[in-house]
């Protein structure tokens, strides 16, 4: 009995980054990511350590997974820093303000959590430096929003600011 027979050769395209060794894929839209990260300064710095709270290595942000030194995992947080930065909101403002920040004098990160005097409500880890500490607890009290009658916004368990009520607009 004759079998018919064909041989197929395949190409693989690979994309390799130009600043990470190691990192490399097959899906053109991952390579959009390498391309994005090469071209920042501090992409790869900020997924490959820890001292970014919302989007270092060890970051609760990211799936179990991702949380890890593979350069493999680290193309995966450096997907989801590139994703965040395109919303709205505090959810863009804190991938925005790391990637702008992350190199300033003093950066680091922390849980803010809105205190109403019994119970913590909303709570969220944002990075900062010292020039940017105001900003930042100005866009997480606005976040806040007017559920809850704040009392403080707390830092690691540190006050930061006493408040009384919600966030209203600032009158200029």
């Amino acid at each position: 009995m004759m079998v018919k027979t064909r041989i197929e050769t395949v190409t693989t395209v690979h994309y390799d980054s130009r600043v990470y060794a190691g990192v490399t894929t097959t899906d053109p839209e991952m390579a959009k990511v390498i391309e994005w990260a090469d071209s920042s300064e501090s992409v790869w710095d900020i997924v490959r350590q820890t001292r970014s709270s919302p989007f270092g290595r060890n970051s609760s942000t990211y799936m179990g997974c991702a949380r890890g030194d593979t350069p493999f995992q680290a193309l995966g947080r450096a997907a989801v820093l590139k994703d965040e930065c395109q919303k709205p909101g505090i959810w863009g403002f804190r991938a925005r303000h790391t990637l702008t920040h992350y190199r300033g004098k003093g950066f680091k990160g922390g849980l803010f959590r809105e205190w109403d005097g019994s119970y913590y409500r909303n709570c969220i880890n944002l990075d900062f430096t010292t020039a940017t500490l105001e900003e930042v607890l100005d866009q997480f009290h606005a976040w806040c929003g007017k559920t809850y009658d704040s009392k403080e916004l707390r830092l690691d368990g540190k006050t930061l600011r006493v408040v009384h009520g919600p966030f209203t607009e600032k009158k200029s």
